[in-house]
């Protein structure tokens, strides 16, 4: 008589959901820090610039180039609005999943639970079971001498 748990394939299913959901967040994850790496290195590259550009207003400089500095300015700036909303994003979603990882997580951890309580009560059981034939045993063999 060997221990069957009643619902392994329930816990299987929900165990296999929970690891495609911890995979899912690993890839945000990931995501979210590379789009923060790029983030990080327009801000640090802007910060450059803004300085060459201080320096260029202190020594004599053709207007021409603080103009193109200007504009890459800008449109440094745009990209750094762009990458901003886009790491917003992955955040959100990396959060999400997050939730999605601690439900999955507790949904498994409940069926373990009632794993562990189904074994222990077959054990106890068997315990039961293996008492009551000793018992009878040492009956026959008492009454038998």
């Amino acid at each position: 008589m060997a221990f069957q748990f009643k619902m392994e394939k329930l816990l299987s299913i929900k165990t296999k959901e929970k690891e495609v959901v911890q995979s899912e967040y690993g890839e945000s994850v990931k995501k979210f820090e590379q789009l923060a790496q790029s983030l990080y290195e327009l801000l640090k590259k802007k910060e450059e610039i803004e300085q060459h550009s201080g320096n260029q207003f202190k020594t004599k400089v053709v207007i021409n180039e603080i103009q193109q500095t200007q504009r890459f300015l800008l449109s440094l700036t745009q990209q750094i609005g762009s990458i901003q909303t886009q790491v917003q994003r992955a955040r959100e979603k990396m959060n999400h999943v997050h939730i999605q990882l601690l439900e999955k997580t507790m949904e498994v951890k409940k069926f373990e639970k009632m794993k562990e309580r189904q074994f222990s009560v077959y054990q106890q059981t068997l315990t039961a079971i293996e008492n009551k034939q000793n018992d009878e045993y040492s009956v026959l063999r008492y009454i038998n001498h």
